[in-house]
């Protein structure tokens, strides 16, 4: 599973998200100091998502609330940052609207994703594509609760605090043949064809189809 991607130019992704998308793509009001970096779980990324009559690149945090937020030993639950079982009632039922409506639909911008090398403890291996820029099929939601780490006033680190936030989270699926020798249970849903973005983005259940992966040729091991 993947929890770790990096982004890159944030100019280079709004040159490609306006030329697939269509539609005019602005700044959010949490993008303005947005320069390349790393994401991992429970952090903050730019995703692009609807605004208005076009589009904005915004800064969410990445991952949907757990289905419970402690364990049964009263531990901590992780959030959710992959999306794969479509059919759970999680999905169907819960987070219905999420997952459907186009206005929660959004594209995470990356340059190159880990995923986790077997056996070999905190070892990741880097994936980009071979297109000019990709973008990961994802749903944010606003959400306001306790169980995450904010910055909280006079607090070196980030405390558990009330707080209200837009989450976001992306699409896996089963590996591709460049993916699945180093990890062969999933791989993040990318979406690189100007056709496959607009539909994603327009939403509604025929777009689920999406959820593949991306062909051999489109993917390559980085060094990132």
């Amino acid at each position: 599973m993947c929890n770790l991607y990096s982004f890159g130019s944030p100019g280079r992704v709004m040159d490609a998200a306006n030329k697939a998308l269509g539609g005019e793509v602005k700044l959010g009001a949490q993008a303005g100091n947005l320069a390349e970096d790393y994401v991992g779980a429970d952090s903050d990324g730019p995703v692009i998502r609807a605004a208005g009559d076009g589009y904005e690149i915004d800064v969410l945090r990445w991952g949907f609330p757990p289905t419970s937020p402690k364990d049964k030993d009263g531990k901590w639950e992780p959030p959710i940052t992959n999306i794969r079982n479509l059919k759970s009632r999680w999905w169907t039922d819960v987070n219905r609207e999420y997952l459907y409506e186009a206005r929660y639909r959004c594209l995470v911008p990356f340059s190159a994703f880990a995923e986790p090398v077997s056996g070999k403890g905190r070892e990741n291996a880097w994936f980009e594509t071979t297109k000019a820029q990709g973008f990961f099929a994802g749903i944010w939601r606003p959400w306001e609760g306790d169980t995450r780490l904010v910055p909280v006033e006079g607090k070196a680190r980030r405390q558990r605090a009330q707080a209200a936030l837009e989450l976001y989270a992306f699409l896996t699926t089963e590996p591709n043949g460049i993916v699945k020798p180093i990890h062969p249970k999933a791989m993040p849903v990318i979406l690189t064809d100007p056709a496959d973005l607009r539909d994603w983005m327009s939403g509604g259940e025929e777009s689920l189809r999406l959820q593949r992966p991306l062909g051999e040729k489109g993917i390559m091991l980085s060094s990132a």
